[in-house]
């Protein structure tokens, strides 16, 4: 039977020898190896953040619940106790209970209850202008749900989309706006409801457009996350079927060919071929059946190692002194990989920063008590073990934590800056471990000796010996769980992170973007009305307006300053600067106002510098920040002790603008935490993907090439058992099998009908066919009209020399075909498929 001419890879091979032959195949199909499909499931970072999100407002409830104790109990009788303690307890303890479920509770519950406590808090606010409360005493201060707004907006915020958020804001601040403006006992009513409204605004959008930000960079980073999972989980299968392809090409070409071969040409005993052959079954049946063991062969994991450190430094030098084979657990031998590879990782990413000359890399395998010792260096940059942060995963965790945590391993990092770095990772068991010992690896040359074709990761790593130790060494591979995907570096598309490790909050937050731009232009614009409104009173004061504005000028340049592109943690000098021009706005407010002062909002720049320092702690500077603002209570109370008030009239002064730097210092401090946590998540998941798509393309990849050697190749051995004079028939197929089965291997892509059929036919013929595949991993996409051309090629020969060569991709051409007959003519072959005299 004759397959139509469609392009088919060596994976999905489907050669059309015989029917008896094609017909097992037709059954063995997969998913092309440069696709990979994974399913689509939630990353989990915005999951994690949106818990994370709830518990940090029911912090921020705990603190202004706790500011709001002494109000609220001045005030319960305003309009009714009962409705009183009742609202306070629903606007409390709502938030409070959505922190205490958000670990373990259904997303869609706590939604409901940030829902349920935006609505009760617009519930109260109505109430209160329904029921007609009117002006507090001044003594009794603002309202006290006026000093919630902020929590059932933040948590709306958490819980749904933007537009839905900023509108319930907007909706929020107008109707506290209000109250204030019907509680007031000033003047002018009005203007304090409409500063108290935008002041509110002001606030929340910097705490809401942190949440917004957040849950979109969570956004992004998931998307990010899969993508890269994906690019990953692809690679890694790539890896696998390249080096499964590899194990049993080699079986094929040391067994199955030697045999078909031996026996096609008659120059063995019919017993001798009978022996091999029975062999060579034996061996496919043990791949199509491999046990699950707990050892490997030592050589196998230098191989192993070979094949990883040739992924991840192409122009790494291999050396091996294992003599004699031992015998090493499974997970021994994928902590010793992974250590190796996160070794070379690490080497490839930093050892050459600021080094003058290339990086030169070595892996020496050696034996250690029975055990393997595995030294990885470089000349690099070289760096400070000391200065690495803890949190740092990479040598902690990934190299020195998981040998550490194996029976007998250990790991030892040297590096000196300049000096280059040395990573020495060694196992020695308590006891040997007993097993039939195999030839030693040969030692690896160094990239200079081997020519270009074999340094990528499919080049023919040969062994010197019986290829049947290597095939014994595969029979104790385990198909699970995999262990290549270690070959894999597992990078993905995050934000920048700063230099602890960390995902940058700011960077996260994007302080540069419109948002931002837009909140800046909101603070300014707050704070000008609150600092100019009251231009009567400021007019009797001599220096009161040019004091105020030049105020207004520091502490806006502070907050533009704080706001523009910088690494985190913010630099020194502009924290400093930062701190000095709050300072300045405090020591100029300080001047021409008094603390007795019954404005409203007479002491605006306490909230304006609050604010800013808010910012601070998001930009890194945690510390500062909470000096900048004790400096600040201190100035503030040793202001009022001199204009003859009491230390805690002071206190009162500054201690609700500690409360939100309180909030705003656990919110990034939780980001921080949570921005840990997404990375180690989507570290591992990636990890696990990489594992899953690895094993699963070892078990298809399998199965396709297994399919592929026991319908063209068993047939064949199966007669051969039997131990009987081969005719000139037997003979001729047996060399035509031999033929098809290097065709398949060498000639990957040109494994493929029409050209399987014409191949075999001019072979009958006596025409000698060479099928050479050069395009490596990347493979013609469709090969249709070439294959067709090919095929015609090959039935005009009767006699003479044919080959065929699949040149690589980067040529401008498709393929090379020379005829040696009657004439001898070379064709090339274009892109498009047609052919032209060269």
């Amino acid at each position: 039977m004759t397959l139509p001419p469609t392009p088919v890879d060596a994976e999905s091979a489907r050669p059309s020898v015989h029917a008896a032959f094609t017909s097992p195949l037709l059954a063995v199909r997969r998913t092309p190896s440069a696709v990979i499909n994974l399913p689509v499931q939630a990353d989990g970072a915005r999951d994690r953040l949106t818990r994370m999100l709830y518990l940090a407002v029911g912090g921020g409830a705990i603190i202004f619940g706790g500011l709001s104790i002494q109000p609220f109990l001045a005030q319960a009788h305003e309009p009714a106790l009962e409705l009183s303690w009742t609202a306070w307890l629903l606007v409390f303890g709502l938030p409070l209970l959505s922190a205490v479920l958000s670990r373990h509770a259904p997303l869609s519950l706590l939604r409901r209850l940030a829902l349920l406590h935006g609505l009760v808090f617009i519930a109260i606010l109505v109430g209160w202008l329904i029921l007609g409360a009117g002006a507090l005493p001044q003594e009794l201060g603002i309202p006290w749900v006026l000093s919630f707004t902020g929590i059932p907006c933040v948590a709306v915020a958490v819980a749904e989309r933007g537009w839905v958020a900023w509108s319930f804001i907007v909706l929020a601040c107008t109707l506290s706006g209000l109250v204030r403006a019907v509680t007031t006992p000033n003047y002018r009513p009005a203007l304090v409801g409409v500063e108290d409204g935008l002041y509110s605004l002001l606030l929340i959008s910097v705490f809401a457009g942190f949440t917004l930000a957040l849950r979109r960079s969570a956004g992004r980073i998931e998307a990010a996350a899969r993508l890269s999972r994906a690019a990953d989980a692809g690679r890694a299968a790539r890896t696998a079927r390249t080096q499964e392809r590899q194990i049993i090409d080699a079986l094929v070409h040391d067994s199955v060919i030697s045999t078909l071969l031996v026996a096609g040409l008659g120059r063995a005993d019919p017993a001798v071929v009978a022996r091999q052959a029975a062999t060579t079954i034996e061996k496919l049946d043990a791949l199509s059946n491999p046990t699950s063991v707990d050892v490997v062969l030592r050589s196998g994991l230098w191989l192993r190692l070979s094949a990883v450190a040739r992924d991840l430094a192409p122009d790494v030098i291999l050396r091996s002194e294992l003599h004699l084979e031992r015998l090493i657990p499974v997970h021994v031998g994928d902590a010793v990989v992974g250590a190796v590879g996160e070794a070379l990782r690490n080497s490839m990413a930093a050892a050459g920063v600021g080094h003058r000359h290339p990086v030169i890399r070595r892996v020496t395998v050696r034996p250690a008590g029975g055990g393997i010792q595995v030294l990885v260096a470089d000349d690099g940059a070289g760096f400070d073990p000391a200065l690495v942060p803890q949190e740092r995963l990479g040598i902690a965790q990934s190299i020195v934590g998981r040998m550490h945590r194996i029976a007998g391993g250990a790991a030892v990092v040297r590096s000196r800056p300049g000096q280059g770095t040395e990573v020495l990772i060694t196992w020695i068991p308590a006891t040997a471990i007993r097993g039939v010992p195999a030839p030693a690896p040969a030692r690896a040359p160094a990239p200079t000796d081997r020519p270009d074709g074999d340094r990528r990761l499919g080049g023919d790593r040969r062994v010197p010996g019986d290829r049947r130790a290597d095939a014994r060494g595969q029979e104790r591979r385990r198909v699970e769980p995999d262990r290549r995907a270690d070959s894999v570096a597992v990078t993905e598309t995050l934000p920048a992170r700063d230099r602890r490790g960390t995902l940058s909050l700011s960077g996260t937050l994007g302080l540069s973007t419109p948002l931002a731009l837009a909140v800046l232009v909101l603070f300014v614009a707050v704070h000008a009305l609150l600092a100019f409104a009251d231009s009567e009173s400021l007019a009797r004061q001599p220096l009161g307006i040019p004091l105020d504005l030049l105020a207004l000028v520091a502490v806006s340049a502070a907050a533009l300053w704080i706001t523009l592109p910088a690494k985190d943690p913010f630099p020194p000098s502009r924290t400093f600067g930062i701190l000095v021009l709050c300072s300045v706005t405090a020591g100029l407010m300080y001047l021409q106002i008094s603390p007795l002062d019954a404005r409203p909002f007479a002491h605006w720049h306490l909230g304006a510098v609050t604010l800013v320092l808010v910012v601070l702690v998001a930009r890194g500077r945690t510390g500062w920040a909470w000096v900048g603002y004790a400096a600040l209570a201190a100035a503030t109370v040793a202001w009022t002790l001199a204009n003859g008030l009491a230390l805690v009239d002071g206190v009162n002064l500054v201690v609700r603008h500690g409360g939100t730097l309180l909030v705003g210092t656990l919110f990034a401090m939780g980001m921080r935490r949570s921005g840990r946590t997404l990375l180690v998540l989507i570290r591992e998941r990636g990890e696990r993907a990489s594992s899953e798509a690895t094993s699963g393309a070892v078990v298809e990849e399998r199965e396709v090439q297994l399919a592929r050697v026991n319908a063209l190749a068993r047939p064949a051995l199966t007669r051969l058992m039997s131990a009987h004079e081969l005719d000139d028939a037997e003979r001729a197929e047996c060399l035509l099998v031999e033929g098809s089965l290097r065709d398949a291997i060498r000639g990957r892509s040109l494994f493929v009908e029409p050209i399987i059929t014409a191949t075999r036919n001019a072979r009958t013929r006596g025409v000698e066919v060479t099928l050479l595949d050069d395009s490596g991993d990347n493979q013609p996409t469709d090969v249709s009209l070439f294959a067709r051309l090919v095929a015609d090629q090959l039935d005009a020969l009767s006699f003479g020399r044919f080959t065929l060569r699949l040149l690589p991709v980067a040529r401008a051409e498709l393929a090379t075909i020379v005829v040696e007959s009657a004439e001898h003519r070379m064709l090339v072959v274009d892109a498009d498929g047609t052919a032209r005299d060269a």
